[in-house]
């Protein structure tokens, strides 16, 4: 009986391990990275959306493990650059970086 029991404990241990692995490889993988500069348009429960220079509007997903450049939320009409992954089909902002406003043209 106790060595029915041995073999079964090694069989569920070396079974959880290796579905472990398995379950844990959308982690371990290299993320790719991107970049998105343009203007708030919108920032709500989670959601950061941003205007491109071209027009083009794309929504992030913001949250406790996003950094702000500086320290702190940007404002609707802020310019900022927006790093981000995908991950389940979503753009998660991984950094969002405020960019200085640009000086006006000299005379």
């Amino acid at each position: 009986m106790k060595h029915l029991l041995k073999k079964g404990a090694i069989f569920f241990a070396v079974t959880g391990f290796f579905m472990a692995l398995a379950l844990g490889q959308d982690e371990v993988s290299a993320q790719q990275f991107f970049n998105f500069t343009g203007k708030v348009v919108s920032i709500h429960r989670g959601t950061l959306g941003v205007q491109g220079d071209k027009g083009e509007t794309m929504s992030f997903a913001v949250g406790r493990r996003t950094v702000y450049v500086p320290s702190r939320l940007p404002a609707v009409g802020e310019r900022v650059r927006v790093t981000y992954f995908l991950k389940r089909g979503q753009n998660v902002a991984s950094q969002v970086e405020i960019l200085p406003t640009p000086s006006p043209p000299k005379k």
